[in-house]
């Protein structure tokens, strides 16, 4: 009969899907992908013999911030105050440190320490080359 028509049946190429393997499928899509890729990626590498083009832009170097420390203050004597004295050494404190001194060290505003002594009631001197610190 020649108004029949019949289905071919649904042919599966191993575990592939039928609309992988129809002609006009995704499968011819990706392929040519995929050549146009490798064919763009080789042409690339290869460089076909021209010269890269010449970059005629001058590189500007942009300023990074960095922190930029100030310069010490020189420490004045009044700046300190004893926080502890103990058997020979004491600390003391600035507004932005803490100092240990023993006899013989070297402190900035005070000169070479020449004697750290404690009073009975807890608090203490020292006595530098260039001024002296007692507690109250």
């Amino acid at each position: 009969m020649a108004g029949d028509v019949t289905a071919e049946p649904d042919r599966r190429k191993g575990m592939l899907p039928a609309w992988m393997v129809s002609k006009g499928g995704l499968a011819a899509i990706a392929g040519g992908t995929l050549l146009l890729a490798c064919c763009g990626a080789y042409a690339a590498l290869r460089g076909d013999g021209e010269a890269p083009p010449a970059v005629t832009e001058e590189k500007v170097e942009i300023p990074v911030p960095m922190p930029v420390a100030s310069k010490p203050q020189a420490i004045k004597a009044d700046a300190y105050s004893i926080v502890s004295v103990f058997e020979g050494e004491a600390f003391l404190a600035t507004p932005n440190d803490l100092v240990r001194v023993v006899v013989g060290a070297v402190v900035p505003g005070l000169g070479t320490i020449t004697s750290v002594e404690t009073f009975p009631n807890g608090g203490g001197t020292v006595a530098g080359t260039e001024a002296v610190l007692r507690t109250r």
